[in-house]
């Protein structure tokens, strides 16, 4: 921490350390060494982490609500402000109350899916391939970005690092977003894997901050030297909030990916399921909805395929075999 911050009073180094614990979650995390796509350990989820609206239409039917999630690609801060006016809007065209979830990790999100306790949820593509490995988790639509259904993964670091490749971050502090974030997580795992090498042994101290946008902040305040981010979400805030980005630089970039997906259990009713990918394939036609599209940067949404995702597959493969122990 001292090379990193500077500091050397103990005292001070205390806080910082148990603030970092607070705001990312955890700062030595040696399970990025163990990135797998299968979670054996059970999930403990909070039920009532459910985020309070004051402003949902009580003159809907009385059908029950659609629970939605948005799983933490970015903070909660961001995500409720850019996902609102696009969930009411969906709310109202298939008639049901809007309850509005959110969690800090990707796994617990799937696993609510799996336990069927959301009705559908923006997930990235890494949750999306294991949880259709595990339970059959189905697509509804993805979104098109910029003309495309790709994504990518940013290494960053400072503009006045000095540091221009991933190979410079060797014995360097790096900020991973979740363990299941295909970009944020398992594309840099997978990168160093291809090299004999682990997240543990190639940096000096590795930690996840449980959105995207935190990795970029914590590349901005020094408190990472580098991190691995989701394409969509640094160009999303690079245009809407530009002074989060304009001291960090793209350091290398991945090849494509396909696109995080809009998903649902396998056994949500038919009914239920093509209403809502009607309604996510016709709603930029909807003025109201193309806006709402315009504020996320997104084009439109179109129907998605288990192919798109054949890439992210074959990593997650290789990195479960490359983390499975020698047989003697």
């Amino acid at each position: 921490m001292n090379k990193c911050i500077g500091i050397k009073d103990t005292a001070i180094k205390v806080f910082i350390s148990l603030f970092l614990i607070f705001i990312f979650g955890s700062v030595d995390s040696p399970a990025a060494d163990k990135v797998k796509t299968a979670q054996k350990e059970p999930i403990v989820i909070d039920f009532n982490d459910v985020v309070t609206r004051d402003d949902t239409p009580k003159d809907l039917s009385s059908m029950p609500p659609l629970k939605v999630a948005v799983a933490a690609m970015i903070s909660p801060k961001f995500t409720y402000k850019y996902y609102l006016d696009l969930l009411n809007l969906i709310g109202r065209r298939m008639g049901r109350e809007i309850v509005f979830i959110q969690k800090k990790t990707y796994s617990e999100v799937n696993e609510m899916i799996r336990q069927r306790a959301l009705d559908f949820a923006f997930v990235c593509s890494g949750p999306y391939v294991s949880g259709s490995r595990s339970f059959g988790l189905e697509i509804i639509a993805v979104p098109v970005c910029n003309g495309e259904k790709v994504y990518y993964s940013y290494f960053i670091a400072s503009q006045k690092s000095g540091i221009e490749s991933m190979n410079d971050l060797r014995g360097k502090i790096f900020a991973f977003t979740d363990p299941m974030s295909n970009t944020g997580c398992q594309v840099p795992t997978y990168y160093l894997a291809k090299q004999n090498e682990t997240p543990g042994h190639f940096f000096s101290k590795t930690f996840f901050t449980h959105s995207h946008d935190n990795s970029i902040r914590a590349v901005k305040s020094g408190i990472a030297d580098g991190a691995a981010v989701d394409s969509l979400i640094f160009e999303f805030i690079k245009a809407e909030s530009p002074d989060m980005t304009k001291s960090v630089k793209v350091i290398e970039k991945s090849p494509p990916y396909g696109i995080p997906p809009v998903v649902v259990h396998p056994m949500v009713d038919s009914e239920t399921k093509e209403k809502l990918r009607s309604l996510f394939l016709t709603i930029h036609e909807n003025p109201e909805g193309k806006k709402y599209l315009n504020n996320l940067h997104i084009d439109r949404f179109e129907r998605g395929d288990d192919s798109y995702y054949k890439s992210v597959r074959e990593l997650q493969d290789f990195l479960i075999k490359s983390s499975m122990p020698e047989t003697e």
